[in-house]
Formats: C-alpha cells, sequence, structure tokens
C-alpha cells in the first residue's frame, strides 16, 4: 500500500509540473488577404491585466510564448495602422495553438489603436519595455520617447536632445542592433518603435559599454517619408537642426540625414587659482579672474545610405561626414602672490576645424536552423587642424606668445565578423571576431616644432552563451584580445588580454529579479597619450605624453535588484570597480616646469551604490522617479594617496494628459575622483511642456530656471602643482527654448532590413595643450 501511495504521488508531482508549463503559439495575419504580420507585437496578460510575458512574431507572423504556468489570461496582438485584437484564454492546463489571429487595418480609427499597459519583461542582460501608444502620442522622437519611461540611471535631456548616464558612464546606442549616435535617435518616429530593450549588463560583444539601449523597430513600408525636428534657444544663440528624409523602392531603401548644431556663448569665463612649488624658489601662487568671452561652434552632419532586403540577406552601405569648426578662448586678469599689483591680460584656447567621412558597409545571412552571419566593415579618415594659443599682454605689449599649430591626419579600418546561433529552447551561442587597425601622422608646429607617426592595432576574438533554466537566468562569455602600438623612433608593445564575463539572474516573478555580475577588460592607452611630444600650455606648464604607457585591465562586479508594478518600482544597483596600473594623469617637477603627462598608477577604485523609487499615482498620466546614490574612490598613484565620497541625487517628474506632457527634472553635482584630479558634474534643472498633434508637435521649456550661473568645479591635490578652477558658461542658465517637429510619411511597403552591428572610430590621435 506504501508503495502504491508513492507511485500515485510521484506521478501526481509529474503531472503537476506537465500541466504547469504550457505553450502558447499562433500566426498574426491581415484580415485582407490573410498575409502574415512580421514582428507584430504580442503581450500576455493575466485577466485582470497583469503583465506575464510578450513577444513578437517572426517573419512568416509566427509566435510562440513557452513555459506558461497553468490560468486563465488574455493575449493582445498588436501591429501599427491595425486594431488590437484580444483573445482570452481560459483554465489553460497544456500547450494549445491559437492558429491564425486576424487583425484588422485601422485606416481612419488610427487614434483608437491602444497598447495601454505597461509592458515590461526583465532578462539576465535586460529589460524588455513595450512601447504603449499614450508613450508615442506624448513624444516627438527617439529621445524624448525614453523620458516617458523614466528607465533607471538614464538622464534625458528633452530639451538639449541628449542622453547620459552619471559619472560619465559609457553609454551606447542602438537601432535594430545597430551603434549609431544621437542624430539617429533623434530622427527616429516615435510610431516606428515597437520595443525598447534597456541593455544594463551588456555581454562580451559590447566591450566596456555599461549601458546599452536598442530600439527595435517595425519594418518600414514602401514610400517615404520626411522630418523635421528644430530646437532653438529664445535668450541666447543656442540650437540644433535636423531634417530626415527615406525612400523605399521594392527591395530597396534610400536614406539622407542631415544635423546641424549651432552655439555662440557670450557669457563663460573661468576662474583659477593655481600653485606652483618649485624646488629652491619657494611657492608661487597665481590668480586668474576670468573675464566674460565667447564661445563659437558650429557643426554639420550628413548621412547617405542604401540597403536592400530579401527573406535571407541583408545589405547596408552608410556614407557620413562630419564638419565640426569651434572657436573656444577664455580671457582672464592674471597676478601673482610675488607681485599683486602687477595684472596682466592672458587669452587662451583653440581654434578646431575637422573633418570626418567614413565609410560603412554591412552584410547579412541568415541560415537555416536560426544561424545567421554578420560581417561589417568601417574604414574612417579624420583631419583635424587645430590652432592652440596661449598670449599675455601687459598694457598692451606682448609679453608671452606660445602657438602650437596642429596638422592632424588619422586612417583606421575596423572589420568584424559575428556568427549567432540561437537554439530552440531560446538559449542563443554568439562567437565573433574583430580587428582594428589604425594609422595617426601628426605634425605640431609653432613654439615646439615635432613630428608623431604611430601605428596601432587590436584584434579580439569572443564566444558567449545565454541560457535560462526555470526561474534561473545565465550568461557566460569570454574573450582574448591582442594590442600592438608602434612610435616611429620607439620600440613596439604588444599585449595580449583573457577578458570574461559572467551574470547570474534569478527571476522570483516576472516582475521581480535579482542579479550578480563580474567581468575582467582591458583599457588600451590612446594614441594622443602615447606621443612622444611636448606642447607648452604656458610659461610654467607642459604636456608630455608618454610612449612607455602600458594596457590595463579593469575587474568589475556588480548587484542589481528590481522590481517594477503597474504603479510602483524599486531599483537598487551596486557596483565595485577596480583597476590596477590605472593610466591617469600625474604632474611632476622638471627645473622650473611642471610637466603633465600620463603614467601607470598603482590603482583606482570605485564603490557605487544606486537607489531608484518610481511611483504612479494616476496610473499613465502622473510618473514620478527619485534617485539617491554614493561613490566612494580610491585613488592609490605612484606618489600620492586620495579618497573621496559624493552623494548624488536625480529627480523627475512627468504629466501627461490628452495631446499635452509636462515635465520637471532636476540632479546636484556627480562628482569624479580620477588620479589627484576631482571634476565636478552639473547641477541642472529643466522644466517644460510639449503639445503633440501628430505629425507636428510644438514645446517649450526652460534651463536651470533656479540658478543664475552655470558652473562646474574642478580641483586638483597634486603636491607640486595643485589647482582649482570654476568653469561659467551662464547662457546655459534660464535659457528659454522653443522646439518644433514635423513627420510626414507616404506609403511605405518594402521591408528594412535589421543591421546588427556598427562600428566607428572618432579618436584624432591629437595631443592637447590643456
Amino acid at each position: 500500500m506504501k508503495q502504491f501511495e508513492t507511485i500515485l504521488f510521484f506521478f501526481l508531482i509529474i503531472s503537476i509540473y506537465i500541466n504547469g508549463q504550457n505553450d502558447i503559439s499562433g500566426r498574426i495575419t491581415e484580415q485582407k488577404g490573410n498575409q502574415p504580420l512580421e514582428f507584430a507585437t504580442i503581450v500576455l496578460n493575466t485577466q485582470d491585466s497583469t503583465f506575464v510575458t510578450g513577444t513578437t512574431c517572426d517573419q512568416n507572423g509566427k509566435f510562440k510564448l513557452k513555459n506558461i504556468p497553468s490560468g486563465n489570461y488574455s493575449i493582445v496582438a498588436t501591429f501599427l495602422g491595425y486594431i488590437p485584437k484580444k483573445v482570452m484564454i481560459n483554465s489553460l492546463s497544456g500547450s494549445i495553438d491559437l492558429g491564425d489571429i486576424s487583425l484588422n487595418e485601422a485606416t481612419n480609427l488610427l487614434n483608437e489603436v491602444a497598447v495601454t499597459a505597461s509592458a515590461t519583461t526583465n532578462k539576465v542582460d535586460r529589460l524588455v519595455v513595450f512601447v504603449t501608444d499614450q508613450q508615442k502620442a506624448h513624444s516627438s522622437d527617439g529621445i524624448n520617447l525614453l523620458a516617458t519611461m523614466q528607465l533607471p540611471r538614464l538622464s534625458v535631456n528633452s530639451l538639449m536632445g541628449s542622453l547620459s548616464l552619471p559619472g560619465e558612464g559609457k553609454l551606447q546606442l542602438c537601432i535594430n542592433g545597430i551603434k549609431v549616435d544621437e542624430n539617429d535617435i533623434k530622427a527616429l518616429k516615435p510610431d516606428e518603435v515597437i520595443r525598447i530593450e534597456y541593455i544594463d549588463n551588456p555581454g562580451v560583444r559590447y566591450g566596456d559599454s555599461d549601458v546599452v539601449i536598442n530600439y527595435i523597430l517595425k519594418r518600414a513600408v514602401t514610400g517615404g517619408m520626411v522630418g523635421i525636428n528644430l530646437m532653438n534657444a529664445v535668450t541666447s544663440l543656442f540650437g540644433n537642426e535636423q531634417v530626415t528624409f527615406k525612400m523605399n523602392h521594392k527591395k530597396s531603401e534610400f536614406g539622407f540625414i542631415y544635423t546641424g548644431r549651432f552655439r555662440e556663448m557670450d557669457k563663460v569665463w573661468n576662474d583659477k587659482i593655481s600653485h606652483f612649488k618649485f624646488q629652491d624658489k619657494g611657492e608661487l601662487i597665481r590668480f586668474d579672474d576670468g573675464v566674460p568671452g565667447k564661445w563659437k561652434e558650429n557643426a554639420h552632419h550628413f548621412t547617405l545610405n542604401y540597403n536592400f532586403l530579401d527573406e535571407k540577406n541583408y545589405f547596408n552601405a552608410t556614407f557620413r561626414h562630419g564638419i565640426t569648426d569651434m572657436d573656444k578662448m577664455t580671457y582672464t586678469n592674471q597676478h601673482t602672490s610675488l607681485d599683486p599689483s602687477r595684472i596682466t591680460s592672458v587669452h587662451q584656447g583653440a581654434n578646431t576645424l575637422q573633418h570626418l567621412p567614413s565609410i560603412d558597409l554591412y552584410y547579412s545571412h541568415s541560415f537555416g536552423n536560426k544561424q545567421t552571419l554578420i560581417l561589417n566593415g568601417v574604414g574612417t579618415y579624420i583631419n583635424s587642424d587645430i590652432n592652440q594659443i596661449y598670449e599675455e599682454t601687459k598694457d598692451g605689449n606682448l609679453i608671452t606668445d606660445i602657438i602650437s599649430d596642429v596638422e592632424g591626419k588619422k586612417y583606421s579600418i575596423i572589420g568584424e565578423g559575428i556568427y549567432e546561433k540561437t537554439f530552440e529552447n531560446n538559449n542563443r551561442f554568439t562567437a565573433g571576431i574583430k580587428h582594428t587597425q589604425a594609422f595617426a601622422n601628426n605634425r605640431y608646429e609653432g613654439t615646439v616644432n615635432s613630428l608623431s607617426k604611430m601605428d596601432q592595432s587590436e584584434s579580439y576574438a569572443y564566444i558567449e552563451y545565454t541560457g535560462r533554466k526555470n526561474k534561473l537566468s545565465y550568461m557566460g562569455g569570454v574573450g582574448v584580445s591582442r594590442s600592438w602600438t608602434k612610435q616611429q623612433g620607439e620600440k613596439s608593445h604588444t599585449d595580449y588580454i583573457f577578458r570574461p564575463k559572467i551574470t547570474l539572474q534569478y527571476n522570483f516573478k516576472p516582475e521581480l529579479f535579482l542579479r550578480l555580475k563580474g567581468e575582467i577588460y582591458n583599457t588600451t592607452p590612446s594614441l594622443a597619450n602615447l606621443s612622444a611630444v611636448d606642447q607648452y600650455i604656458d610659461t610654467l606648464r607642459v604636456t608630455r605624453g608618454n610612449p612607455n604607457l602600458k594596457t590595463t585591465m579593469n575587474y568589475r562586479a556588480g548587484l542589481t535588484f528590481s522590481w517594477e508594478k503597474s504603479l510602483f518600482g524599486i531599483y537598487y544597483d551596486a557596483s565595485y570597480l577596480y583597476t590596477p596600473d590605472a593610466i591617469i594623469e600625474e604632474i611632476f617637477r622638471e627645473g622650473d616646469f611642471f610637466i603633465n603627462t600620463y603614467d601607470n598608477q598603482e590603482s583606482w577604485q570605485k564603490l557605487n551604490n544606486e537607489l531608484t523609487l518610481k511611483l504612479k499615482p494616476v496610473k499613465n498620466m502622473l510618473m514620478l522617479s527619485l534617485t539617491g546614490g554614493v561613490n566612494r574612490y580610491w585613488s592609490r598613484g605612484n606618489n600620492y594617496n586620495h579618497n573621496h565620497t559624493n552623494y548624488y541625487y536625480r529627480a523627475s517628474i512627468t504629466f501627461m494628459y490628452k495631446k499635452f506632457m509636462a515635465y520637471f527634472s532636476a540632479n546636484n553635482a556627480y562628482n569624479n575622483l580620477w588620479g589627484e584630479t576631482l571634476s565636478g558634474g552639473e547641477t541642472v534643472q529643466q522644466s517644460g511642456i510639449m503639445y503633440n498633434h501628430g505629425k507636428f508637435a510644438i514645446g517649450a521649456g526652460i534651463m536651470s530656471p533656479f540658478s543664475g550661473k552655470y558652473k562646474r568645479e574642478t580641483e586638483n591635490f597634486n603636491i607640486y602643482s595643485p589647482y582649482k578652477s570654476n568653469a561659467y558658461i551662464n547662457n546655459l542658465s534660464r535659457m528659454i527654448m522653443i522646439t518644433f517637429s514635423w513627420n510626414f510619411d507616404f506609403g511605405r511597403k518594402a521591408k528594412s532590413g535589421n543591421k546588427r552591428i556598427n562600428n566607428s572610430d572618432s579618436d584624432t590621435g591629437i595631443m592637447h595643450m590643456n
């Protein structure tokens, strides 16, 4: 009898397990013609509208939701331009195939198409957010779309059209897996976006990026689109402008984006106190009292794009050309502790003209059994003309005249190949190889004449596997890199680096998870820091490169806790970064000069703790977010030891009603101790309001309404030449801005492919006077 009871209990447990893990599959089609709607969005909710999971259809309109517990559910299928359809599933107790779910074209009922639930899902490396129609209706481009989501750690400046992470964290932007810049994101129409992947735990293929934001777009339809985005300040000469055009014909798409940026600040100055401790002459204190001057910047960026797509192949060719013209000069009245009554006028800064053309060729091929091969090649040429000056006058007579004219030329080629294989259980294997070859030829003329020729290459191979077992998700990868540097007249240097990364994530519930991660990655010296060149900064300071710099290792560990509900959310992130032999600036004494150079210091460490609370007291209308954090730094140099603790906050409020959106955000300075320099961040507030009529949107806002001065503080603690400076740009305080966008598209049917990678090179390799 006991044996029978044991066997019966055993089969009962098996039955419960089998019946509790079900699959739901189906196909999404259009009502007319029964054609599949590829990449339609599928959201699974409980019947009380609590989000469970979501996915998108494949190229044949098919979808499958796996390992769904028994219960009562509803499935909502949506596709832009079609009326959503809800399918009720009662008493799910086994795997089912829903067959074809047909959607009717919305035509004149487009305003009735609505995905109102906040649909999110957590994966081992990312948070997937399905964009609601309300969020799209209150956004005019891809950047302010993010402002409606209040993603953790991300700062969105809707007025400036910019994105950033605290503490100068490395943010990578992608469209369908493509690495792009803010110009491309600004050109996006919110209606194009199906979902946003907030990858806060990037894999080994992303290098040392802290966060990757990937926009997944619906497939383009034929015809074309024209878009205009304008931002202009009322109180200053400050603005951005962008024109976008796309045209489709059969399997081809042609695109053009122009982005312009202009700045003219006439309330810019810098106050600085510098100490110079000579070996035999005692200490000299130099006071620079800033005089308001002008900064000018004009930039133009052109992008021409062509792509071709069929069922298995995708080819993309992109030509980019960026032109930047900057005139950044400062004026000060200077005196010293030796003779306070002797005041001289100092004029210093740089004029920079840079051309950056590049060509990007991309090809992908889809094999059977969910396999993909991706190839990418990028060629870049950077031409820089920089005129740096330091002039000191007394009663109109020139006392000091330091000139440095730099003509810089850099050529680089980047090649990358990636193989991906997705298994039936959605586990994924990735392998890739990447090689970068760069050559820089920089000529310095003026007070000091020199020629710097450098070659640099880096090869990187990696593999990565991502999987899931019940509630435990995991991701493991390893890469091996080889870096090589050769400067004319110097010995070559080669490093081999082992770069592993592992992540474990336990999902207590779909909306609640805990994640642990650890990784090792390398930092290669820049060509500018390796230059064996001296550049005079002023009469006492010299900038010098160091060709003996070595590649350094970085060891990073992190813990993340996230709990996201419909009316509130809690996000906690802790990270620790340890960098031995860190490449950091140092100052040493050489006769009567103080040399600013770089060296491999003993170590640098940072511990960060950050907690974010999100509230939605009025669902789908009012959103509040408050973040508090603390940074602890330990900086150990070859001849110094500094520590620092920084407390910071960020807060935002967003209100959406009908076609209006109002917002306010504020943050204090996020200070960063790097070596012996403590760099202060920005204390900024921004508020604004926007009206979105659909094809056009207009808005107004103000930067830092509660502060009459925009200030950034910097302090250096060097034993020989410490300094403290305050940089002011008062044009950025209480600056009133107007925004306008207009988008017009006409029926598009040809498909636009998903380019998965995009490489770029923007390092000029030039050493600057600073």
